[in-house]
């Protein structure tokens, strides 16, 4: 028994703790081996109690009562102990067990040859039925330890396959075969059931010896910690002297952000409202200026303004959009007139510079846009075409390709360098402007386009070649030519006649209010002019007919806002009248309160081709 024990312990070589969890999972067992050959014992007694002699088989049910004892004294034995993880331990204990499984083994196989015999068909079927189905549940109970389990299946089992074959005919051939295959697939299967079991064991170990190495590894870091937090704590006070002053600076660096941010909305608005005032008062003033010269120099003033509105339009817009306020409203529009009509806008700029701006060569198509945001987009392309292009044309033109309509600005420009094409769409990067020329623009129209064509889903693509000029295509949906279609609006440089509509015009810069007057009067509207909600409200004479229009700017005095007075005077007049909100905001809440109305909402400093264009597209049809 000693020598074999010693056999036993390669198999579990891996690791002392493998070897001993493989005898606990042995162990563990014990009670339903114990069990099972008891049960299965009495049954064969009781099976063969009239077809056996019963001292024999008396004799044999001793032999199985006494093994089953000792290997419950053993099974004692072993829990009470509690073996330790030594291999040696670990070894010894498998080897009793294995010495057991063997003795079982011999004594099941000795009752095949005892009661088993040829002439009895029936004990045959009896012992093949007993012997395969305790060799099937060996599989699970003893593959822990394989010596245990095949000493005891080739014990037990070989009897069998030797008294069936002794029957000496194909049937008894046939069946000893059958048998012989079916302990061979159970050694496999066992000893596959083993190497699962042995991985999982190590897998438990390794796992183990990870938790213990990581709690040596935290209880180290608490001792560390708890040291250093020793001595932190000796520095305190010093610290929250420190925090006390870091807390100080940052509330006097929170109150200085929002100054900055209310200074930064005050400026926006102030600048603006100058601003405002000169473009009308520039508007009315050109109907009395009758000497060329004059005209001329009006006409300069009037640059100089559009390039001031340019900047503060530009920085406004890349402010909306980077926070998102804008939201398209997807429309199908034939494409045509809006092309027209940026070619009709800009052709004196580019006959200013001694450029062409013509009209390609394009189809008939209607697209799905959002007509004002990709107006946005080609007059910015537009726009940077003249301002980079010295001599020669510029082109707009349109193409059809698939399901796609590119819009296409051609010009023989300056061109771009292959290294500058990706940074040509950044903020306030501008290519042969290193000397910030202010009437070269801000560097923010292509930031702008490259914006609008993510919100519009519209691929913006540039080809160019440095010296000869560049291509700048907009890439549209086709749409069908069953869809519905709507017009572009078309921005127009001058209003429609006035005659037969009043206005009221509220705004509490008493310059700004003169300079809109004078334009809607010079439109030949009747003016209604107020510097407050009140004000405006107690003008109109109880019973007159209502306004057709309303002009608000949205900051007043007191707190008030135009979106309220809209409301009031609509409540006042039981109408709704349509409205059009200024402001020079730069936040978000007016755009939600103007639509909460149903207002236009145009921001200053507004043109007044701007205006023109709205009261067009809102009086459209009433005439």
């Amino acid at each position: 028994m000693v020598a074999y024990v010693r056999k036993v312990p390669r198999m579990a070589l891996r690791s002392p703790a493998v070897a001993a969890e493989l005898a606990q999972l042995l162990y563990r067992q014990m009670p339903a081996v114990v069990a099972a050959n008891l049960i299965n014992s009495a049954l064969v007694v009781f099976a063969l109690w009239y077809g056996a002699e019963r001292a024999v088989l008396f004799a044999w049910a001793a032999a199985v009562l006494v093994l089953a004892l000792a290997r419950s004294y053993l099974w004692l034995r072993y829990r009470h102990r509690a073996p330790d993880s030594g291999e040696f331990e670990a070894a010894r204990w498998t080897g009793y067990f294995t010495v057991g499984s063997l003795i079982s083994g011999l004594v099941w196989g000795s009752a095949v040859l005892l009661f088993a015999t040829p002439d009895n068909a029936t004990s045959l079927i009896l012992f093949s039925f007993v012997i395969g189905g305790m060799a099937a549940g060996a599989v699970t109970t003893l593959s822990s330890h394989p010596p245990a389990f095949y000493a005891y299946i080739l014990t037990s089992v070989l009897p069998l396959v030797a008294a069936l074959l002794a029957l000496g005919d194909r049937t008894g051939v046939a069946m000893g075969g059958m048998v012989t295959a079916y302990v061979v697939a159970l050694l496999l299967i066992g000893r596959n059931f083993h190497g699962v079991l042995v991985n999982a064991i190590e897998i438990n170990a390794q796992n183990k010896e990870l938790l213990t190495e990581m709690e040596r590894k935290v209880q180290a870091r608490t001792a560390a910690l708890t040291e250093a937090n020793q001595r932190l704590e000796i520095e305190i006070e010093e610290r929250r002297n420190a925090q006390a002053q870091v807390e100080e600076a940052r509330a006097e660096a929170e109150r200085a952000n929002q100054a900055k941010s209310r200074f930064l909305a005050a400026a926006s608005h102030d600048l603006r409202q100058p601003l405002q005032s000169m473009f009308m008062f520039a508007s009315v003033l050109h109907h009395q200026v009758v000497d060329a010269r004059g005209d001329e120099t009006l006409t300069h003033i009037e640059r100089s303004m559009d390039v001031l509105k340019e900047m503060l339009d530009s920085l406004l817009d890349v402010s909306r959009l980077d926070v998102d306020v804008i939201q398209p409203e997807l429309a199908a529009f034939a494409l045509q007139p809006l092309l027209d009509d940026v070619v009709a806008d800009y052709r004196r700029i580019a006959e200013g510079k001694g450029l062409v701006l013509r009209r390609g060569e394009g189809y008939e198509a209607r697209v799905t846009s959002d007509p004002n945001l990709l107006a946005r987009m080609v007059r910015n392309l537009v726009e940077n075409a003249i301002r980079y292009t010295e001599r020669g044309q510029v082109s707009l033109s349109t193409r059809i390709l698939r399901d796609k309509v590119h819009v296409d600005v051609e010009d023989s420009g300056i061109g771009i360098a292959p290294d500058q094409v990706e940074r040509i769409f950044e903020e306030f990067h501008q290519v042969a402007n290193p000397e910030r020329d202010k009437a070269r623009g801000l560097g923010l129209g292509l930031a702008i386009v490259q914006r609008l064509s993510i919100i519009l889903n519209h691929p913006v693509t540039v080809t160019s070649t440095l010296g000869q000029g560049s291509t700048f295509s907009i890439a549209l949906p086709l749409t069908p030519a069953a869809s519905a279609v709507a017009t572009a609006p078309r921005p127009s440089t001058r209003a429609e006649s006035g005659a037969g509509r009043q206005v009221v015009l509220i705004d509490d810069d008493e310059m700004v209010l003169k300079a809109l007057g004078g334009t809607f009067e010079d439109w030949g509207y009747g003016v209604v002019m107020a510097g407050s909600e009140d004000e405006a409200v107690s003008r109109l004479l109880p019973g007159a007919h209502p306004p057709h229009l309303i002009v608000a700017d949205y900051r007043l005095r007191h707190g008030r806002v135009g979106t309220d007075a809209i409301r009031h005077i609509r409540e006042r007049c039981a109408t709704l009248v349509p409205s059009i909100v200024l402001t020079g905001e730069t936040g978000e809440d007016h755009l939600a309160d103007a639509e909460a109305v149903g207002a236009t909402v145009l921001h200053k400093p507004v043109t007044p081709q701007q205006l023109a264009g709205v009261l067009k597209r809102l009086f459209a049809g009433t005439d």
